[in-house]
């Protein structure tokens, strides 16, 4: 029996599931006669209260009044040859069904295997099964339910994890783009590393995906040899070996060395040796180059700083203030902002909450006996500070985006940043004048040059091609801007002539094996296969322009299009541009931040606190994967994309 095998009374398998058609009884067709579309997909046998699956051949009971769920939950979870999109299509008209208080029909296994999805979703800790309140408050419900005990909980969690990762491998062998990863290492409250992988792809409908697919136990000491092993251990696991394009990793001596290991091995699998592969998380030099300036008024950060630990650490002086804040007429405090050291977005978050609550803290400060608050002085170099860094936050969101593509944005973001640095507004304060200095040479060391991968990524957006390119490298390089946007453009093309040569390979070896399977094709279908095959192969005979020119030929959109979406705009052009919308597909799921990957901590931190330390990495892995695959919280909720996790006897 399986882990969610109960007695069923509406699915009866027939003996002789393997008995193959042609032994069967005269097939009768049911199309034109039955309404639903579930019929669709099975034949009736004269003579037999019996119907057979059209794609594998097994056998189900047809009785009167018994209605097509069962047969509906044969395709939806049992067939093992259906299409994946009739599957889906049917599991949809499934979950539909499942609360129509009309057809309602108690069903155990869903029943179980929904309560396993709300455990995964909600962080439920496995405990929680054994209260002595659960079985009863269930059981009012519907008499019929069983419960479970937090073993076979957590055995059931990690079936639904299981069913996620073969409908993820499946996804991925079908993949026809590459995929690019996002990863970090984390300590848990236990001293034990773990490293995090998220892959980013764009399918072939243009929509952009995103998935935690490891989060595995690092051995000590974490050195870019273990990295490098567990990573390409991950890849392997995962089939991904040929497809990966991009890898980005915060800026740290082991990564460097971990992605020296892993160019050596991959330089057989992604175009040009694997040398471009690496990417430098965006969002972590920010933090060096924002952290390194704000050295400069440190005092002051550490007087408002020192001011909110002293109020948040008492419960009477929290009301002290906050008896302030009714006599101000503005909202009270159940706490306030204190940062994290190595977080500059933190402190500035923290700057922000105090400089919104300065009249409140002077007058504070007067009526405490123990505090000495920021002098005036320190007030106004902060809150200079403030207005000064606030376009390095709005850099900071774009670069940590992980729900829809970013790399198109890169060149623009940095630009922004170095334009504020060298900005003048700022000479007439002394501090400003120092921190925009300071935050200079380190812009200098990292981004002097920016990342080719992600440099070319703006082509791909038509509302900057390589215009804006140009405008950004002619203001910082001068004469010498041509040279280096050559290069730029030398890369991409070498980038497009690598992609057109793999589309008509591809396009050669499909054609090579339609023709060798033993199937009988129309003429007029194998006279379109080959017209294909030869003006894709011989573009050139109709146009002497590449798709390339074209693009660049194509005027600009407007810059301050409203709603654009890039990923509509490459979808809509596939077929003008197809080597070009293979490409946007790997360029723009890069990742200019590791920030997917250092989310999962949060999720991993809380399944790991002092309630739970006995966990093993097994069981976090396959709770923090799941709850992951299962998306954003507000997104629109379809409960039949969820269907299909829940395993069925």
């Amino acid at each position: 029996m399986s882990l969610f095998d109960q007695p069923s009374n509406d699915i009866e398998a027939v003996a002789g599931e393997s008995e193959s058609r042609s032994d069967m009884a005269e097939i009768i067709s049911n199309r034109g006669k039955k309404r639903s579309v579930v019929w669709d997909h099975f034949d009736e046998i004269r003579g037999q209260k019996v119907v057979v699956c059209k794609h594998c051949d097994s056998s189900l009971t047809k009785q009167k009044n018994s209605g097509t769920s069962h047969l509906k939950r044969h395709l939806a979870f049992s067939c093992k040859k259906i299409a994946k999109e009739e599957r889906e299509k049917i599991i949809a008209t499934q979950a539909d069904d499942l609360f129509d208080t009309a057809t309602f029909k108690f069903d155990l296994q869903l029943s179980r295997g929904l309560q396993t999805l709300f455990f995964i979703d909600a962080e439920i800790p496995f405990s929680a099964t054994e209260s002595r309140f659960w079985e009863p408050a269930m059981r009012s419900l519907r008499p019929e339910f069983r419960t479970i005990g937090r073993q076979t909980m957590r055995d059931d969690c990690v079936t639904v994890f299981k069913a996620g990762c073969d409908a993820i491998l499946a996804d991925f062998e079908e993949l026809d783009s590459r995929v690019s990863f996002t990863s970090d290492i984390w300590t848990s409250s236990a001293s034990l590393g773990y490293m995090c992988v998220t892959a980013h792809w764009i399918d072939k409908e243009f929509r952009f995906q995103k998935k935690i697919i490891a989060l595995k136990q690092i051995p000590y000491p974490h050195t870019g040899q273990a990295v490098a092993n567990l990573m390409e251990k991950i890849w392997d696991d995962w089939k991904l070996g040929d497809k990966i394009f991009a890898l980005t990793l915060d800026n740290s001596s082991v990564n460097d060395n971990a992605v020296k290991n892993l160019e050596n091995k991959l330089r057989e699998k992604i175009p040009f040796g694997a040398s471009h592969m690496h990417m430098r998380c965006s969002a972590h030099i920010l933090n060096l180059i924002v952290q390194d300036g704000m050295g400069i008024i440190n005092t002051a950060l550490k007087n408002i700083r020192d001011l909110l630990r002293h109020i948040t650490s008492s419960g009477s002086r929290l009301q002290v203030l906050n008896t302030i804040l009714d006599e101000l007429n503005l909202p009270r405090k159940r706490g306030l902002t204190l940062d994290c050291s190595t977080r500059w977005n933190s402190t500035f978050l923290m700057v922000k909450e105090a400089l919104g609550l300065k009249t409140a803290l002077l007058k504070y400060v007067e009526v405490s006996s123990t505090m000495v608050g920021p002098s005036a002085e320190e007030w106004s170099d902060a809150e200079a500070m403030a207005n000064f860094l606030e376009p390095f936050l709005d850099a900071t969101k774009s670069f940590s985006n992980v729900r829809r593509p970013s790399s198109h944005t890169y060149i623009k973001e940095i630009w922004d940043i170095r334009r504020l640095l060298l900005d003048e507004d700022h000479r007439g304060n002394a501090n400003l004048e120092e921190l925009a200095l300071q935050m200079q040479a380190k812009f200098c060391k990292y981004w002097e040059n920016p990342n080719l991968i992600l440099t070319i990524a703006t082509f791909f957006d038509p509302r900057y091609k390589f215009m804006f390119l140009k405008f950004c490298y002619h203001k910082a390089y001068g004469d010498e801007y041509e040279a280096k946007l050559n290069d730029v453009f030398t890369w991409l093309k070498r980038f497009y002539e690598e992609y057109e040569s793999s589309m008509r390979n591809t396009a050669r070896a499909l054609s090579g094996s339609s023709s060798r399977v033993g199937l009988q094709v129309s003429g007029k279908r194998k006279l379109d296969e080959e017209f294909a095959q030869f003006t894709s192969e011989n573009r050139d005979f109709h146009s002497t322009m590449s798709e390339l020119d074209k693009y660049m030929q194509e005027a600009l959109l407007d810059i301050n299009m409203k709603n654009f979406d890039i990923l509509e705009f490459w979808k809509k052009n596939s077929g003008l541009y197809p080597t070009l919308a293979k490409m946007a597909r790997d360029f723009l799921a890069v990742q200019t931040s590791s920030v997917a990957s250092e989310s999962a901590f949060s999720a991993s931190g809380r399944l790991t606190d002092h309630l739970r330390t006995s966990m093993n990495s097994e069981t976090i892995e396959a709770l923090v994967c799941a709850k992951d695959w299962f998306g954003p919280k507000d997104e629109e909720f379809d409960l039949s994309k969820y269907l299909h996790l829940i395993p069925r006897s």
